[in-house]
């Protein structure tokens, strides 16, 4: 089970895929965020809560055999993602083209996946 923070993020991302520019940057999510619920308004593009939240999104789509949706989520100076992308889903990998080219493979393969819509958890 994802967190709130995890499943807001998640169906945020699950839309994008099949726009012209599917990727956005981690500022632009967190507007969208705290857009969508009052729960998040603490939340900004270098808080730890949205890392962690990314990697529960990255190990769902795992879980559901998909490709890591937050390929989309990108920093607005590279266009590309943060370490901390690198670091969860591209282990192992030393030199940074490496890294880059497995992330654009990623972000390929999201481009052409359609995600499933999940059903709101109940969180106690």
């Amino acid at each position: 089970m994802m967190s709130p923070l995890a499943e807001a993020i998640y169906e945020i991302l699950r839309r994008r895929p099949s726009l012209p520019e599917s990727r956005l940057s981690y500022a632009k999510l967190t507007e969208e965020l705290r857009e969508a619920s009052a729960e998040f308004e603490e939340i900004h593009h270098r808080h730890r809560k949205l890392y962690l939240a990314l990697g529960e999104v990255g190990a769902e789509c795992r879980r559901l055999g998909l490709p890591p949706l937050p390929a989309l989520v990108v920093r607005a100076d590279t266009g590309r993602p943060g370490q901390a992308y690198y670091t969860g889903r591209c282990s192992g990998m030393i030199y940074q083209g490496e890294k880059v080219a497995a992330w654009r493979r990623d972000l390929e393969a999201v481009k052409s996946a359609s995600y499933p819509r999940r059903e709101p958890a109940i969180h106690a």
